[in-house]
Formats: structure tokens, C-alpha cells, sequence
């Protein structure tokens, strides 16, 4: 008993501390596959960040190159229309530039003022550019005006690759930093990737170890079973051998004890019939005992007998008429006793059972009613029953003297009774010959009364029975 209980203590730790386990580890699974989430978010918005940066970057310098082709001063020198084609194509572009270049830096004020200036000095070089051609066009230019004009176009592209560089520097300043938060967004996905694998595998390896350690306990069980069954084969053969050790001692007491009796009565009775006149009436009454317990143990003897028979005898079940069954019941008691009582049959629907048994259950039940309630004026019996789910439940109700439920414990029992046998004819096995008979059938049997308010006792049979 101490093994079975440390067992069933050390069982109930282990699945506790696996639950302990599956519960970490769901937890932390959640917990990582957020942390992954987030991480991948971060990695996601940053790298997202280092391409805006670079696109800047790259229109930051096409924009300086479409400004610095803003320029006349080859056209209005040589006159070549090739190169007047390169500023036009420039004047039109650099707007389209700058304006994307504001919206890709709408939300850093530093750029954005920058752009600003920038847009100024682009402005200003191509107004510069609109006067000289116009001049070019009336031929005002002089060499001294082509002078003012390369020294002004210089000084303002100087102005606008200083802006340039400093949108240039701001962004790369910028690349640099969303850079190392990528990386480093990078790497704490790549880390929760990890943590998510390792728990995997944590949570597989508890998975095996709960598989292999209930795979184990099956097999003992499994091998307790057997060993279970090997003891119950013994238990079950040395059982029969003993039920028939029994059954041959119960009819050698039988054949043995019969004998006897039948020679006391039958002697005791030539003794009282033959030899009447040499007793008087104490003698007679002694010789009359001793033929009515002689009478009483051989009644005795057959009621055990039958009582040890019922266990043994196989059931013979098939459907029957309660009805015709009880009213042949009711019929017999009628003819040979002759009792002063009314009894009532509610109508009663067929039943699956062994009807030679259960006419015995009847046989007793009815006696049994009918004995306690013959100080009554009138017996009056009611049969009745009813259907349940699983079962059907018959009663039979006395007026008799009843009985106080507190002993109701000891009816069934053999050669258990409530009343004075030299009040009640019987031998005390008629109750426990239908509990055995009624458990049998897989049904129930109990009593419900109160002393002088009659008695009772119901017994059930399930509808299907096997």
C-alpha cells in the first residue's frame, strides 16, 4: 500500500511538473512570437527608412546635375543650339525635382529650409540665364556682360552645391543611423528567430519525454494487468473448486440430515398414533414438538438448499406474461389457504426473465404480505408498477404490522427477522431468496414501511437484460 501511494504521489509530481512545463513553455512561445512580431516591424519600418534615405540621396543629386546644366553662357559664346537644347531640358526638369525632393523631406524641418534655400538659388540661376539670353537675342552682349554673367553663374552654383552638400550630409547623417537601428533590428529578429526554435525544440523533447514515460507506465500497467488476470484465473478456478466442494457437501448434508429427520417424524408420529393412550398431555404435546421442529429443520434444509441452487442455476429468459403469471400466483394461494384478503392487479405489460424464478419471487412476496396481514380484519394487497428509462419497478403493498425502517438492513439477510418466530411461521430465507434471485436478473430489490402501517417491497427488472 505505502509503494502504490509514493507511485501515485511521484505519477501526480510528474504531470504536474509537465503541465508546469507545457504552460512555460505556451507562454513564452506567445511571448516570443510578439517579441518576433514586433521585431520584424522594427526591422521592416527601418530598412524602409534606408531606402528613403538613399532615394534622397539620389534626387539630391540629379537635382544638383539638372541645376548645373542650368546655364547659357556656351549657347550665348558659340551659338551652338545643341547646347541650348541641354538648359532647356534642365529649366524643365529641376522644378519636378525639387518638388518631390520637399515631399520626400516634408517631416525633417532642417531639409526642408534647406530645399528651400536651394529652391532660391535655383531660381535665381535661371533667371540669370533668361536675362543673358534675351540680351543674346538683341545682340547687347558685350565681353565685359559675358564676364559678369560666368562670374555670377559661378558664385551661384558655388551657393547651390554648398546647400546640396548639406542635404547630401544631412541624409547620409541620417543613413548612417537608420543603418545601425536596421542591423540592429535585423539582429534581434534573427534572435527571436533563435529563442522561437530552441523553445520548439524544448517543448518536442517534453513532448517525447511525457510519450516515453506513459509508454512506460502502459507497459506496467499493462503487465500488472496480466498478472492481475493470471491471479484472477486462480481466484475464479479455485472458486468452482470450491463451489463444487460445496455444492457436494450441501447434498451429502442434505441426503445425511433427511434421513434422520424423516425417521423422527415418522416414529415420533407412530409414537403419538399407536401409543396415544399411554400419554397424557404434556407427553403428547412433547411428541408434537418434536414432529414440528423436525418438520421445521427439514423445511429449513430444502429453503437453504434452494437459496444455494439459485446462484449455479443458468437463467432461462425469455418474454412472459406477468399478468397470467401472478394471476396463477394469486390462484394457488387462493385454492390451498384459502386467505381472507382482497388483492388488486394493476394490468401489467410482458417482461424478459426467467419465469420459474421469478414465479418464486411472487410466490414469497405474496406469502409474505399475506402472513403479516392476517391479524388484519381483512389482508388487502394492491400489486402495481411502473416503467422507468431503464427499468421496470413492480410493488406489492400490505395493510399488515409493517416494520421500522432502521432495521430494514437486515431483511434480505438469511435468517434475518423483525418479528418473534412463534408470532410468524417461516424459516427467514424467503427475503434473501429473492434479493438473490432479483440481483440475478441485474435488478433491484428494497422495502419502505412504518410499524402497524403496512409494509412495501418493490423489486425492479431492467428492460433489456442480456
Amino acid at each position: 500500500m505505502i509503494a502504490q501511494a509514493n507511485q501515485k504521489n511521484m505519477r501526480l509530481s510528474f504531470e504536474k511538473v509537465l503541465i508546469g512545463f507545457f504552460v512555460f513553455v505556451t507562454i513564452a512561445v506567445i511571448g516570443l512570437g510578439i517579441l518576433n512580431y514586433q521585431s520584424n516591424r522594427s526591422y521592416h519600418r527601418s530598412a524602409a527608412a534606408v531606402n528613403h534615405t538613399n532615394e534622397v540621396l539620389k534626387l539630391n543629386a540629379r537635382t544638383l546635375s539638372s541645376l548645373q546644366d542650368l546655364t547659357v553662357r556656351g549657347y550665348i559664346t558659340t551659338g551652338d543650339s545643341a547646347l541650348l537644347s541641354t538648359y532647356l531640358t534642365a529649366r524643365d526638369s529641376f522644378p519636378s525635382y525639387l518638388a518631390h525632393l520637399r515631399q520626400l523631406t516634408d517631416d525633417n524641418p532642417e531639409q526642408s529650409a534647406l530645399i528651400d534655400t536651394l529652391s532660391h538659388w535655383a531660381a535665381g540661376r535661371e533667371a540669370l540665364a533668361q536675362t543673358y539670353l534675351a540680351m543674346y537675342a538683341v545682340h547687347l552682349l558685350t565681353d565685359s556682360a559675358l564676364v559678369q554673367y560666368t562670374t555670377a553663374s559661378r558664385i551661384g552654383l558655388m551657393e547651390i552645391k554648398k546647400v546640396s552638400a548639406h542635404i547630401a550630409q544631412n541624409e547620409e547623417a541620417l543613413l548612417t543611423e537608420r543603418q545601425a537601428l536596421t542591423q540592429a533590428n535585423r539582429e534581434r529578429f534573427d534572435i527571436s528567430i533563435a529563442l522561437i526554435f530552441a523553445v520548439i525544440v524544448l517543448l518536442l523533447m517534453g513532448c517525447t519525454v511525457a510519450v516515453v514515460h506513459y509508454i512506460r507506465q502502459r507497459k506496467r500497467f499493462e503487465k500488472d494487468i496480466i498478472q492481475l488476470n493470471t491471479d484472477l484465473e486462480k481466484k475464479i478456478e479455485e472458486l468452482n473448486i470450491s463451489n463444487k466442494e460445496m455444492e457436494s457437501f450441501s447434498y451429502s448434508v442434505s441426503h445425511d440430515l433427511r434421513a434422520p429427520l424423516r425417521i423422527i417424524d415418522g416414529f415420533a408420529k407412530i409414537i403419538s398414533d399407536d401409543h396415544a393412550t399411554a400419554f397424557n398431555e404434556e407427553g403428547k404435546r412433547f411428541m408434537d414438538t418434536i414432529r414440528s421442529n423436525a418438520q421445521h429443520m427439514g423445511m429449513l434444509i430444502d429453503d437453504l438448499l434452494n437459496f444455494s441452487r439459485i446462484s449455479r442455476k443458468e437463467l432461462n429468459l425469455r418474454e412472459i406474461n406477468m399478468n397470467a403469471l401472478v394471476e396463477n400466483v394469486i390462484d394457488n394461494f387462493m385454492l390451498m389457504d384459502k386467505p381472507n384478503a382482497d388483492i388488486k392487479v394493476q394490468p401489467m405489460s410482458s417482461a424478459v426473465c426467467d419465469e420459474h424464478l421469478i414465479r418464486q419471487v411472487w410466490i414469497n412476496l405474496l406469502s409474505n404480505a399475506l402472513k403479516y396481514s392476517r391479524t388484519r380484519e381483512k389482508a388487502e394487497i394492491s400489486i402495481s408498477w411502473e416503467q422507468t428509462g431503464t427499468e421496470t419497478v413492480y410493488a406489492i403493498r400490505d395493510n399488515g404490522v409493517g416494520f421500522d425502517m432502521q432495521y430494514a438492513g437486515k431483511l434480505f439477510g438469511v435468517f434475518q427477522r423483525l418479528h418473534k418466530a412463534s408470532d410468524y411461521e417461516g424459516t427467514g430465507v424467503g427475503l434473501a431468496l429473492v434479493q438473490r434471485i432479483v440481483t440475478r436478473h441485474r435488478g433491484r430489490v428494497w422495502a419502505a414501511s412504518q410499524p402497524g402501517m403496512g409494509a412495501t417491497f418493490y423489486f425492479s427488472l431492467p428492460k433489456h437484460i442480456k
